[in-house]
């Protein structure tokens, strides 16, 4: 079996965590040929923003300094995401490696396949769906939706319809990355409140909703890890 490198990074502010998947994505591109599963957390809880969304438009700046949140942008696309009470992955690779078709809808088939498995091992019945309707279509409008978890994209994870998991996707030359932020639990008001058209409950639920209790975040951990591995069919150390 393939060989992956697993780094639980732990809790750090919303630029640390940043600046790790970067330079994480960096050794890729210099050469390391193993890829890299990373979980991490962020502490003090963060908004993130995709690499080329609005600031002024996207985040509530004054909420987000009542609550002593970070914001932070991200090398990757997409829309802002409150990082919150969730297990962040991330996935860095070479773009030659043979389990990843080199275009990013692939790759996050791919993953999902992980991600899924995770979902398993914690008894949450997730699924893998595609939206209806043409697709340039549906990215003209999601792209208009200031947060991540407020609309549907192509390929989402979903539990019952609801929104579980939001993942976004940078490929550079010889490299790319993925990360994602895994709901633990969700408050829409708090959402709604430092991110402008989020907080939508019935679009949205998490991993506390669907099994019913407080999880650790160690089992969370280990669900993905494992699920990772025997999806993928690799060994991760």
């Amino acid at each position: 079996m393939t060989a992956w490198r697993y780094l639980d990074t732990g809790p750090a502010p919303g630029a640390d965590n940043m600046a790790m998947d970067e330079k994480l994505l960096a050794e890729a591109l210099r050469g390391s040929a193993v890829p890299v599963l990373r979980f991490y957390t962020w502490d003090p809880p963060a908004v993130s923003l995709g690499r080329f969304q609005d600031e002024a438009s996207s985040v509530n700046l004054a909420a987000c300094r009542k609550h002593g949140f970070d914001i932070v942008r991200r090398i990757t696309g997409g829309r802002a995401v409150l990082h919150w009470r969730e297990l962040t992955y991330s996935v860095i690779s070479p773009s030659d490696n043979s389990l990843f078709p080199n275009d990013v809808l692939g790759t996050y088939k791919v993953l999902a396949a992980g991600l899924l498995a995770g979902f398993v091992r914690l008894g949450i019945p997730a699924e893998m769906v595609s939206p209806p309707g043409d697709r340039a279509a549906m990215v003209n409008r999601t792209a208009k939706e200031p947060a991540c978890f407020s609309s549907p994209s192509w390929y989402e994870i979903l539990v019952n319809g609801r929104k579980i998991v939001g993942s976004a996707q940078r490929r550079l030359a010889g490299a790319f990355l993925q990360h994602g932020s895994i709901l633990i639990d969700y408050d829409p008001l708090l959402e709604a409140e430092v991110i402008p058209g989020g907080g939508l409950e019935s679009a949205v639920t998490s991993i506390g909703r669907e099994v019913g209790r407080n999880i650790p975040l160690d089992e969370v951990k280990s669900a993905f890890r494992i699920g990772f591995s025997k999806a993928l069919g690799v060994t991760i150390r």
